[in-house]
């Protein structure tokens, strides 16, 4: 048994549960179900690019290696209000330039992805 093991597929599994409840909503967008090459978990999840433009938002919580960011306008996205109250989350490896944390309060610009566990924020440039 393996450290990660146990993580991963779990999530990974439950992800899938959860995409197949919600598969009505995004009928034909090819979410990559077959594209698992990189490993079931956290922020190496297939994902499907959600936002054109960047997106503003505030940082509500930074946990070290991820936090949340409240949007400055709320996401039209069946995944935005179900999950997480309309947050977005953040992992430390998709900060931009050299950022190693983002700071609650501050403003920063990102574009919004979805995966099996939701959606989340890269290409995030603090602020």
């Amino acid at each position: 048994g393996g450290k990660g093991g146990w993580g991963g597929k779990g999530w990974g599994d439950m992800g899938k549960g959860f995409k197949g409840g919600w598969g009505d909503s995004g009928k034909g967008k090819g979410k990559g179900k077959g594209k698992r090459d990189r490993g079931p978990s956290g922020p190496s999840l297939s994902r499907a690019r959600v936002s054109t433009e960047p997106v503003t938002g505030e940082v509500v919580e930074w946990r070290g290696k991820y936090g949340w960011i409240k949007p400055t306008v709320p996401v039209e996205h069946p995944l935005a209000s179900e999950k997480h109250k309309g947050n977005i989350y953040v992992s430390i490896s998709d900060l931009q330039g050299g950022l190693q944390s983002l700071t609650v309060g501050n403003l920063c610009q990102f574009h919004i992805f979805s995966d099996a566990s939701g959606l989340g924020a890269e290409e995030v440039i603090g602020s």
